[in-house]
């Protein structure tokens, strides 16, 4: 009888041990499972706020100056933002679209479902988050569908102040679908749905940095757009000295209207991105090279005065005037190029951009090449070169 008793409690001491394991593996599984759930959850919002990136650079940035905020908004980018926006609509990409001037608080472009919506108030304007995105849930107060709703702190002229609120009103549909269906399969079945999980976040992860690929680029020429510029030039500028100056060159090319004009826009596309690879050829990494728009480009040149700068300039001009072949045919344009210098011409990109623009149109009215900024070349206006 002894020995039989001190043998159930090792039988149960084993049970015990097993139990314990047991509790601890699925505790740990289950840990595992809920991180990764709301991994997924963060980054489907994070896809979502980079989607609302890449329509602020397609579509305010495209249409909305800084007069726009601080004054009235132009009837011609109204009307244009209106175009883009119920293209968007079709598409079921957006909602809606408010956008509200920080300064005076006043309502200056809402779609026609949300133009009651009134000036910013004071507990609202509280909220702004000045350097970042941020999104929370809602319902359209009408249907009640469910929507996202994301707060974009909207810099106007790239000068690092938040001149207005875009509110973004996004159909939830694709963000509920995707967490749902990460649900299920996650409490599907143990170690089988971690390992899916894993998959779902990496393919998520790949579509977040697709987005941000597709944030900062140009996507007819591949370039870095506004917005690669404006974080180039971040670190460039912050370290430029008249030891290691810092150079901007603004190019636009003359005669692109007639080329258009006569050959169509598909082949002013090309030419635009044939003289894309010109220019990127020509820099060769040493600097980054976005386009502005339309005809319009810029090369950032780290660690390069003005002599330096100059010879690029010419060397990029001499590159682009080269004809194109554009469907066997050889199309040729001039470009005009102006040139600043950090830190004797301006320590941001706001005052570099007015006045490489400034030079530029000096040497557009000499019938093209290369000018450097000078003091006595007028600035442009802020609102012809704000991003």
């Amino acid at each position: 009888m002894p020995r039989r008793r001190r043998a159930e409690p090792r039988a149960l001491t084993s049970w015990r041990v097993l139990l314990v394991v047991v509790i601890a593996v699925t505790a740990t599984v289950a840990a595992g499972v809920y991180s990764l759930q709301e991994q997924i959850r963060r980054r489907t919002l994070d896809s979502a706020l980079q989607g609302v990136v890449i329509i602020s650079s397609l579509v305010i940035d495209r249409n909305i100056t800084l007069h726009d905020l601080t004054d009235e908004l132009h009837p011609a980018n109204r009307a244009q933002l209106d175009t883009d926006l119920v293209l968007l609509q079709q598409k079921g990409r957006i909602h809606g679209l408010l956008i509200w001037s920080l300064p005076a608080g006043r309502l200056a472009y809402a779609d026609p479902a949300h133009e009651q919506a009134g000036p910013l108030d004071d507990a609202r304007r509280a909220t702004v988050p000045l350097d970042r995105p941020t999104a929370r849930g809602t319902a359209d107060v009408d249907t009640g569908e469910p929507l996202l709703e994301v707060d974009y702190p909207y810099d106007a002229n790239g000068d690092g102040i938040v001149d207005g609120l875009a509110v973004f009103l996004l159909p939830r549909g694709d963000v509920d679908t995707s967490i749902a269906r990460s649900t299920r399969l996650l409490y599907g079945g143990g170690i089988l749905v971690l390992l899916a999980a894993l998959a779902g976040v990496l393919q998520v992860r790949r579509r977040q940095r697709a987005q941000d690929h597709a944030a900062v680029h140009d996507p007819l020429t591949g370039l870095g757009n506004r917005e690669k510029l404006r974080r180039a030039a971040a670190s460039a500028l912050a370290g430029a000295s008249a030891q290691q100056p810092v150079a901007l060159l603004v190019l636009d090319l003359d005669g692109f209207k007639e080329v258009n004009d006569t050959l169509g826009h598909h082949a002013g596309d090309l030419l635009l991105a044939g003289v894309a690879q010109e220019i990127e050829r020509v820099v060769r990494g040493g600097g980054t090279v976005t386009r502005l728009g339309g005809d319009e480009f810029a090369v950032l040149l780290p660690r390069t005065g003005t002599e330096r700068a100059l010879a690029v300039a010419a060397a990029v001009g001499a590159a682009v005037r080269r004809p194109v072949l554009i469907e066997d045919r050889p199309v040729a344009v001039g470009v005009s190029i102006g040139v600043a210098v950090a830190p004797g011409h301006g320590r941001d990109l706001s005052t570099l951009l007015q006045r490489g623009d400034a030079a530029m149109y000096r040497a557009k009215k000499g019938d093209g090449g290369v000018v450097a900024y000078e003091d006595r070349i007028p600035a442009i206006p802020s609102q012809v070169v704000s991003p």
